[in-house]
């Protein structure tokens, strides 16, 4: 038999019920979500092409997404209304090598403020409305679109603590704290221990940090192809194939931020 008591939004005899924050302490919290919509490639070069009647398609995904954040307290039941600081949605396309598979969008919702209970609900909402946006206006050429994989990457304060999705993500080994701005390059490097290891500058490369490759999907050589790379508060996509030995290539920054003390690294 389930115990109901773990659950925290049903009361005693089960039924559901809003929980009571006034005796938690006011923290500074932040919350980082995720997904995937697979679409037709043609549709996403429709769409950086601007080539929709209706306008700026990721413009309008974005506005929606941020706006449901600061909304979310009127779409969950439970849901505390809350006074967000600042949200943000980032939409990122990826283009498959060839016109056989699908073409993706990576968005990733973002939310903050000062206060006592968790923010996870209003980014995982910025994803999420984001990309309903994106089928909507899309619809017309493309009805088969999916929106997947819609899950929480990051959560900061309260009395959990920091919380990483385990299964794609990691925290950075010896963070150097520094700010990656639009469009600069990152190097990575698969070292002989077998590290994956990130550096900036150019011949005086100083190490951004590094990351302990004993996970397996960090040892296929292919791990940046088609992917968006999460550096820190930074988003990253490859540039440039790696070398001879694969073992070595490019990243450019697309979404500026910072590395700090307890950076993470994701590949989404």
């Amino acid at each position: 038999m389930v115990d109901v008591s773990s659950l925290s939004h049903l009361d005693a005899r089960g039924r559901a019920a809003m929980v009571d924050v006034g005796d938690k302490s006011v923290t500074r919290r932040y919350a980082r979500a995720w997904g995937r919509l697979r679409l037709a490639p043609e549709t996403l070069e429709m769409i950086t092409s601007r080539g929709f009647a209706k306008g700026d398609v990721f413009g309008a995904a974005r506005l929606a997404g941020i706006m449901a954040a600061k909304r979310t307290g009127e779409l969950i039941p439970l849901c505390h209304p809350l006074p967000l600081t600042w949200a943000g949605v980032e939409l990122i396309p990826l283009f498959p090598s060839d016109n056989q598979t699908q073409a993706a969008i990576v968005i990733v919702g973002e939310a903050s403020l000062a206060g006592r209970t968790g923010i996870e609900m209003e980014a995982l909402t910025a994803v999420t409305i984001a990309g309903l946006t994106i089928y909507d206006m899309c619809k017309a050429v493309d009805k088969a679109m999916s929106l997947s994989e819609v899950s929480l990457l990051e959560k900061k304060g309260g009395r959990s603590g920091h919380y990483l999705d385990q299964e794609r993500s990691c925290r950075l080994t010896e963070p150097t704290l520094t700010s990656l701005e639009l469009d600069d390059l990152i190097s990575w490097h698969f070292s002989q221990e077998l590290q994956l290891e990130f550096s900036c500058g150019g011949e005086s490369r100083s190490r951004l940090g590094w990351i302990d490759c004993g996970q397996g999907f960090l040892l296929n050589p292919d791990v940046f192809e088609s992917k968006v790379v999460v550096l820190g508060n930074a988003l990253l996509s490859p540039v440039s194939d790696s070398g001879e030995s694969r073992k070595s290539g490019l990243l450019k920054v697309i979404k500026a931020g910072s590395i700090e003390p307890d950076a993470v690294f994701a590949l989404l």
